[in-house]
Protein backbone atom coordinates (compact mmCIF):
# COMPACT_ATOMS: atom_id res chain seq x y z
CA UNK A 1 0.00 0.00 0.00
CA UNK A 2 1.25 3.87 -0.55
CA UNK A 3 -0.68 6.97 0.86
CA UNK A 4 0.07 10.43 -0.81
CA UNK A 5 -1.23 13.31 1.57
CA UNK A 6 -3.94 14.92 -0.65
CA UNK A 7 -2.88 18.08 -3.05
CA UNK A 8 0.89 17.24 -2.27
CA UNK A 9 2.34 18.91 -5.12
CA UNK A 10 0.29 21.60 -4.89
CA UNK A 11 2.17 22.78 -0.98
CA UNK A 12 5.28 21.12 -1.16
CA UNK A 13 8.10 22.81 -3.30
CA UNK A 14 11.33 20.89 -2.17
CA UNK A 15 14.20 19.59 -4.79
CA UNK A 16 15.45 17.60 -2.09
CA UNK A 17 14.32 14.87 0.60
CA UNK A 18 13.75 14.71 4.13
CA UNK A 19 13.83 18.82 4.68
CA UNK A 20 14.35 19.93 8.31
CA UNK A 21 10.96 21.62 7.88
CA UNK A 22 7.72 21.45 5.93
CA UNK A 23 5.17 24.17 4.67
CA UNK A 24 1.77 24.33 6.59
CA UNK A 25 -0.86 26.79 4.89
CA UNK A 26 -2.86 29.10 6.90
CA UNK A 27 -5.28 28.14 4.06
CA UNK A 28 -5.91 24.99 5.82
CA UNK A 29 -7.96 26.50 8.42
CA UNK A 30 -10.74 26.92 5.78
CA UNK A 31 -10.73 23.86 4.57
CA UNK A 32 -14.06 22.26 4.79
CA UNK A 33 -12.65 18.39 3.50
CA UNK A 34 -9.88 18.88 6.24
CA UNK A 35 -12.49 20.35 8.62
CA UNK A 36 -15.08 17.66 8.35
CA UNK A 37 -12.17 14.80 9.45
CA UNK A 38 -12.70 12.74 12.43
CA UNK A 39 -10.45 14.42 15.44
CA UNK A 40 -7.59 11.54 15.47
CA UNK A 41 -7.59 11.58 11.28
CA UNK A 42 -6.64 15.54 11.41
CA UNK A 43 -3.99 14.75 14.12
CA UNK A 44 -2.73 12.30 11.88
CA UNK A 45 -2.46 14.24 8.86
CA UNK A 46 0.46 16.87 10.01
CA UNK A 47 2.85 13.58 11.25
CA UNK A 48 1.68 12.12 7.44
CA UNK A 49 2.73 15.33 6.00
CA UNK A 50 6.37 15.03 7.47
CA UNK A 51 6.42 11.40 6.62
CA UNK A 52 6.02 12.41 3.00
CA UNK A 53 8.48 14.56 2.88
CA UNK A 54 10.87 11.86 2.98
CA UNK A 55 9.62 10.03 -0.02
CA UNK A 56 10.02 11.11 -3.35
CA UNK A 57 6.61 13.17 -4.95
CA UNK A 58 5.07 12.49 -1.46
CA UNK A 59 4.55 8.99 -1.89
CA UNK A 60 5.06 7.14 0.88
CA UNK A 61 5.51 3.47 0.24
CA UNK A 62 6.40 2.10 4.17
CA UNK A 63 4.31 -1.05 5.54
CA UNK A 64 1.40 0.11 8.02
CA UNK A 65 3.58 -1.47 10.75
CA UNK A 66 6.64 1.30 9.87
CA UNK A 67 4.20 3.69 9.79
CA UNK A 68 3.10 2.90 13.16
CA UNK A 69 6.71 2.86 14.86
CA UNK A 70 7.65 6.47 13.39
CA UNK A 71 4.41 7.46 14.45
CA UNK A 72 4.85 5.60 18.35
CA UNK A 73 1.34 4.55 17.72
CA UNK A 74 -0.41 1.65 18.11
CA UNK A 75 -1.39 -0.53 14.14
CA UNK A 76 -5.42 -0.25 15.15
CA UNK A 77 -5.26 2.89 16.13
CA UNK A 78 -3.12 4.22 12.91
CA UNK A 79 -5.75 2.50 10.67
CA UNK A 80 -8.44 3.84 12.19
CA UNK A 81 -7.30 6.88 11.78
CA UNK A 82 -6.16 6.68 8.13
CA UNK A 83 -9.81 5.06 7.57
Amino acid sequence: MSLTPKNWHSFQHYKDRSPAWIKLHRVLLDDFDFARLPVASRALAPLLWLLASEYEDGNITASMDEIAFRFRMPHAELMTALT
